[in-house]
């Protein structure tokens, strides 16, 4: 007994929870009343992810003290049998520990607990429901006997995912065998050929010649840059991991590049990168979990801007309590199509473990009535992870350890790769046309989609026309807006919505573009006062309705402001008077919010006449002068995109 006993304790203090499996059910078959052995083999089973074992062991324990002595091991029976499947007995259990919570110093748990009660319900609740989604377990080419993670679909036939590759468990001596020789987790490519997916090999191709265990990819939206994760243990065997980019270089990756030090902080793990773009500049987001300081409680979901022009990331910030618990958060995605990041948590009320949860937002600022549970199938009573939709947005992968996998040591210890389809999955397809006179090419088209309750719009695609027809596919009810842009060119918008429409549907839209002329643009109706700069009323509705839309339509150009007389009064008088004109015009679209660097005032006088001030006979000509007597703009230049729309703090 002496030798088991030593075993066992020795495995779990360097961390073997195998091994310790092992000794310590043989130590609870020799000792069946030792409560403390019981219970330190029922901890065991559950870090192994062993939930039936789990939830029989800490029964034993409580039958044998009550509880009393561990209160905890009534919450962990209580997930365990929530992790089976067996709501009613997991239900009971949290009531039962609901006293105990509620005298804890970590008041957590008394949150955790109510969500575990309410999670218990709905699965209840859920049990008789029609699944929202079809789960497909991936082929075993894929799915090998211990984990695979982080799928990455690069398109519609190509997925690059995360593994550590072995046929069984295997075990070793540290002091006998060089840690570079132990196997690591790596990149592998797979194809779909006939309908279903297959391995082809290992993925080097961004990683260069990192060493260590690699994984959890995400590819920026323009394909240019890939993010992953290297890992290792420290000094305090802390497995730690850092984020690495890597760049495609004349359609090849370059080497890969650490992250810098604020974003992979020293002695906090960094990991699992997706990519979203924020709605005002259109510049990457990464967004990924860690343990850092100043969380919310374990790993949160954090992110950091990139900014394009300066090709800099920015100090990271924490996504906010409409997103992170005092819980875990797990493997985000972003779908900038949607404006929507998925995650993963255990901090919510869910169907066991982590549950994959959705909300619309970015950055800090979250809409807290989208957060949404994604259901049952894609959720389990097992963790359900590593969630990635395809561009269809109707298909994607996610990673579980629920039963019907590989197994390995037990029906759930292990994660595997499974592929999905939402059952009742709606989208409209539009159709849309950019023309001048005639067909236009080379003309870029951006989709923005509204916020339902600010109105604010944000990107959800873009594309390049050439020739002027597009296509998008369109969420159902939510409003949307197209904007065209083309060098030369006046931008064009159009408002739709498909509220009440159906799948049947079909949205078609026209933009025309109008060329920006080269010579000055006569203002209609812009009046004043008798020998006075001061704007008239209906002269003001003429700029609320004429210039007004057209400077927040192309936010981007700097116009010049000028103001003309008739050849009546002295040249000096009139040169002042336009110019005091052209200066009230100017602050007048000032005062509506349009920028003060993309307005120029100037006054002209009566030294650019476009009709005679008087007749071939020398008398006067009323309707001449008063042609004269103008107001004009004129495009002198463009802000670039870091002038209109200045860096956020």
């Amino acid at each position: 007994m002496r030798k088991i006993r030593g075993l066992a304790t020795n495995s779990l203090r360097i961390g073997d929870t195998y091994s310790a499996l092992v000794y310590y059910k043989e130590w609870v078959k020799r000792k069946p009343e030792n409560a403390a052995v019981i219970y330190q083999l029922a901890e065991l089973y559950r870090g192994a992810r062993d939930y039936q074992h789990a939830s029989d062991t800490y029964w034993k324990y409580l039958k044998l003290t009550g509880g009393q002595q561990k209160p905890m091991a009534l919450y962990h029976a209580g997930d365990m049998f929530m992790q089976t499947g067996k709501y009613e007995e997991a239900k009971s259990n949290f009531i039962k520990f609901k006293r105990f919570a509620s005298d804890m110093d970590d008041k957590w748990y008394r949150r955790l607990t109510l969500n575990k009660i309410a999670g218990c319900e709905l699965a209840i609740s859920l049990r008789d429901s029609v699944n929202k989604a079809e789960v497909d377990h991936l082929d075993e080419s894929i799915n090998k006997a211990h984990i695979e993670f982080s799928p990455i679909p690069f398109d519609s036939i190509t997925l690059v995912y995360g593994s550590l590759v072995s046929e069984e468990v295997e075990f070793y001596d540290i002091e006998d065998v060089d840690s570079l020789n132990l196997p690591k987790r790596k990149f592998y490519l797979a194809k779909k050929e006939n309908g279903k997916w297959k391995s082809t090999g290992e993925f080097t191709d961004p990683i260069g010649e990192l060493q260590n265990h690699i994984g959890n990819g995400a590819l920026s939206p323009d394909g240019e840059r890939f993010y992953f994760t290297q890992c290792q243990e420290n000094f305090q065997g802390k497995v730690i991991c850092q984020l690495y980019y890597s760049e495609k270089e004349a359609s090849k990756w370059g080497e890969p590049i650490k992250m810098n030090d604020q974003i992979n902080m020293s002695g906090y793990t960094t990991t699992q990168p997706t990519v979203g773009r924020e709605s005002k500049r259109n510049q990457e987001v990464v967004y990924f979990v860690s343990d850092r300081p100043e969380g919310k409680g374990g790993l949160d979901i954090w992110y950091t801007e990139y900014h394009a022009r300066t090709k800099r990331f920015r100090a990271p910030k924490n996504a906010g309590a409409a997103v992170n618990t005092p819980g875990t958060e797990f493997t985000p995605y972003y779908d900038a199509s949607t404006h929507s990041l998925y995650f993963s948590t255990d901090g919510r009320v869910g169907l066991g473990g982590l549950d994959v949860y959705k909300i619309e937002g970015e950055k800090t600022k979250w809409s807290k009535d989208s957060i949404q549970h994604i259901g049952k199938a894609v959720n389990s009573p097992a963790d359900d992870f590593d969630f990635v939709l395809n561009k269809d947005r109707r298909t994607g992968f996610l990673v579980s350890n629920r039963e019907g996998g590989v197994a390995l040591m037990n029906a759930t210890c292990c994660d595997d790769i499974y592929s999905f389809e939402f059952v009742e999955y709606v989208n409209i397809h539009l159709n849309g046309l950019v023309i001048d006179s005639t067909c236009l090419d080379e003309v870029n088209v951006f989709l923005y989609m509204k916020d339902p309750t600010t109105g604010e719009k944000y990107l959800a695609e873009e594309l390049r026309v050439n020739p002027c027809t597009f296509s998008f596919t369109l969420e159902p009810d939510r409003d949307y807006t197209i904007e065209a842009k083309k060098a030369g060119y006046f931008n064009d918008a159009v408002d739709v919505t498909t509220k009440k429409l159906t799948p049947a549907d079909t949205l078609n839209v026209q933009l025309k573009l109008t060329k920006i002329p080269k010579k000055p643009i006569v203002l209609e109706g812009i009046l004043y006062d008798f020998d006075s700069d001061n704007l008239t009323a209906s002269a003001k509705v003429s700029l609320d309705t004429g210039l007004y839309p057209i400077m927040i339509e192309n936010p981007q150009i700097i116009i010049e402001l000028s103001s003309h007389t008739d050849a009546k009064g002295s040249d000096s008088y009139n040169l002042d008077l336009s110019q005091r004109r052209a200066k009230s015009v100017v602050v007048y679209m000032i005062s509506k919010g349009i920028d003060p660097q993309r307005l120029v005032d100037k006054g002209y006088g009566e030294t650019k006449p476009i009709a005679p001030n008087t007749n071939a006979d020398g008398s006067d000509n009323p309707e001449g002068r008063a042609l004269n007597r103008r107001t004009e703009f004129e495009i002198i230049g463009e802000l670039n995109e870091d002038q209109y729309l200045p860096e956020q703090d």
